[in-house]
């Protein structure tokens, strides 16, 4: 018993405590947030929402304290943003970490860092340090990260870019550390579809987005405008504008005016007369890769959200999702488009296809400059095209038929069209079909003076090209949209019908140019140098068009009046560049035959055919772009209705389009 107890007692005295190890080391980082900047010399404080500025005396007069909270948010940036912050190391206790040494990188959550390297990384000294983080496409919610891991890099080319790296430790911990709530404008159709240095797609390809607001996630989302803008403070409405087989198209009502010289890149010829541009980047196409069902054009949203995608260079929500605020189809029938008359079509123009103040060899392809913003800006917006013609030659160009016919650029400098990016190899493969494309697109070559729209093209995918409405005088219904290309000619009058008639000419014209020529009053013209030619007068009656084309000796056209007694006439005189943009008719109306002979054997397709080539039509519809067709913007629309058409001399509008109500 004694040896038990002994026994016992050594055991007891063999058992004992040890204290766990505490943990040591990096636990996370403080980010402070100093403050955000444009990237601009000198730098300038990135603005806020225009309500916080007023409540505060101005955008510089609002405290740093209260700049970017959710009462007070940044405007969504059109570029990068320039974010200074402090780092401070902390350990595992909470408390500052001096002996951390080493370089930690950046993330920003949402958006994406952009720049030099410089801008992505610094090194820890003692456990601190101070930065400047460069980053992009940020929006809603955001939060800037500081991460114990290697920086992000950029590639090209299968590798990495070279730059300003820091050598790699030999271990790192991946400790992170995040900064407070930074709050952004959420995000809008037109944060969306705004280019962003000075390149035409959106910077926002990949991105998971949610536009609008239902009600149950909170108070509706308000524009935020520039003071003036009628829409400042209005709740964002979005409205369904369309529907099609794979998906609808939405237009944010009450979106921004956007001011025509406020977005970097833009490739300006003639200024709009407002000084904005004549869409507000608030249109966007869903792609749901069906028909939406129970949706209708007409219907109101109150948000749609998915993955932000470039397809053909059109800008689109993909994988998407909506909540439907209002079914306009559950009301009676005439107020089904209550809504769409918000909404009225703009008017595609010379001006907006960008248009100089004389022609230039672009004219041809309504749009060309992808610097061109005022096409931009109605990107899958509803437009309307007015007087044009349809294709008379449809003409294949794929000659080897291996289903592809290649695409076309201008050389400006050299005044020629050719292959993109070079100069054209006489050995190319390519070369015959290539060239065969330009002098039909373009109607010079073999098809001078034809309208001309590519076979393979428009079998395969149902666009076909269309002669625009020519430069001219606005009273005749032609486009006088760039004044500078419209001359005016005026021929005074003596009184005394007995004295030789007073002439008068225009300033120099581009020969070898077709030209129309209108004027107010009854009058004679003649076509010369910049003496009064002695040839035969041609007489034009008042307020008529004439078609002249201008010989190689024939730079200015003369004027005068037939009666003296009327007074003087002036004339106008416009230069047609015969400028074309793309058109499809399938979905829309798939009963119109524009593939069609005059010539064919069956006596009522002919004479359709013929309806067809003598009218010209007005086009309404979505604007979409693909970069690699020529002429990269299409006109699609919805229905039959979206079509109308001016008869030729003693004809009818082909079947089954209707005669235009203002012809």
């Amino acid at each position: 018993m004694k040896r038990l107890l002994l026994l016992s007692a050594v055991a007891a005295a063999g058992c004992y405590t040890e204290e766990t190890k505490q943990p040591e080391g990096i636990g996370t980082f403080q980010v402070e947030v100093k403050g955000l900047y444009t990237t601009t010399t000198p730098r300038a404080l990135l603005s806020v929402d225009n309500a916080c500025a007023t409540q505060h005396g101005g955008q510089g007069s609002v405290p740093a304290e209260v700049r970017g909270t959710p009462n007070c948010r940044y405007l969504i940036p059109r570029g990068a943003v320039d974010i200074d912050i402090d780092i401070t190391a902390v350990d595992v206790k909470g408390q500052a970490l001096e002996s951390f040494n080493g370089p930690v990188s950046f993330r920003v959550v949402p958006g994406n860092l952009t720049g030099e390297y410089k801008y992505r990384w610094v090194n820890l000294t003692n456990g601190k340090a101070t930065a400047t983080v460069r980053a992009g496409q940020l929006y809603g919610e955001m939060h800037v990260w500081v991460q114990d891991e290697p920086p992000q890099v950029d590639y090209s080319d299968g590798g990495v870019v070279g730059g300003d790296l820091p050598p790699e430790p030999a271990t790192r911990t991946y400790a992170t550390g995040l900064s407070r709530s930074l709050h952004f404008e959420e995000p809008s159709i037109a944060s969306v579809q705004t280019p962003q240095n000075g390149n035409q797609e959106t910077a926002y390809v990949g991105t998971f987005m949610r536009i609008g607001r239902s009600p149950e996630a909170g108070p509706a989302l308000r524009q935020s405008c520039a003071e003036g803008d009628p829409n400042n403070g209005q709740p964002v409405t979005l409205l369904v504008t369309g529907t099609d087989p794979g998906g609808f198209f939405v237009t944010d009502l009450t979106s921004c005016r956007v001011r025509e010289q406020g977005i970097q890149g833009a490739n300006i010829q003639t200024p709009e007369p407002s000084g904005f541009l004549p869409g507000r980047f608030n249109s966007l196409y869903i792609y749901n890769y069906s028909f939406p069902e129970g949706l209708d054009p007409g219907d109101l949203l109150w948000a749609v959200a998915g993955s932000v995608q470039e397809f053909t260079a059109t800008t689109q929500l993909t994988f998407p999702s909506w909540t439907v605020r209002e079914r306009v189809r559950l009301l009676p029938q005439a107020e089904w488009d209550k809504y769409l008359k918000l909404v009225p079509p703009v008017e595609i123009n010379g001006r907006l296809c960008g248009y100089s103040g004389s022609p230039y060899i672009t004219d041809p392809l309504c749009g060309y400059s992808y610097g061109n913003y005022k096409m931009e800006s109605l990107e899958s917006s509803l437009v309307k095209i007015r007087r044009v013609k349809f294709p008379r030659v449809i003409h294949n160009c794929d000659a080897n038929g291996n289903g592809t016919v290649p695409f076309f650029c201008a050389d400006t400098r050299a005044s020629t069209w050719g292959g993109c990016g070079g100069t054209d190899n006489p050995s190319d493969p390519d070369l015959p079909e290539r060239q065969c494309n330009i002098d039909c697109t373009l109607g010079i070559g073999q098809f001078a003076g034809q309208l001309c729209s590519e076979r393979h093209t428009f079998e395969t995918f149902g666009q076909f090209v269309v002669e625009m409405n020519p430069t001219g005088a606005p009273e005749a219904g032609l486009d006088g949209s760039v004044a500078a290309r419209v001359k005016s000619v005026t021929a005074p009058v003596d009184g005394k019908p007995e004295t030789p008639p007073s002439w008068a000419s225009t300033d120099e014209l581009d020969t070898n140019m077709l030209t129309r020529i209108w004027c107010d009053k009854a009058a004679n013209l003649r076509f010369g140098g910049s003496n009064l030619p002695n040839t035969p007068d041609v007489p034009l009656a008042a307020s008529t068009v004439l078609e002249h084309r201008l010989t190689a000796s024939q730079g200015f056209v003369w004027a005068s009046a037939q009666n003296e007694a009327d007074g003087a006439v002036t004339c106008q005189v416009g230069q047609d560049s015969r400028t074309r943009i793309n058109v499809v008719t399938k979905d829309a109306v798939p009963d119109l035959v524009v593939d069609c002979r005059e010539d064919d054997p069956d006596a009522t397709r002919a004479q359709q055919c013929r309806f067809l080539r003598a009218a010209t039509f007005d086009v309404t519809g979505h604007l979409r772009q693909v970069s690699a067709a020529r002429p990269r913007w299409m006109v699609l629309p919805r229905d039959q209705d979206d079509i109308c058409c001016n008869p030729g001399p003693d004809m009818q509008c082909p079947k089954p389009i209707q005669p235009c109500a203002n012809p």
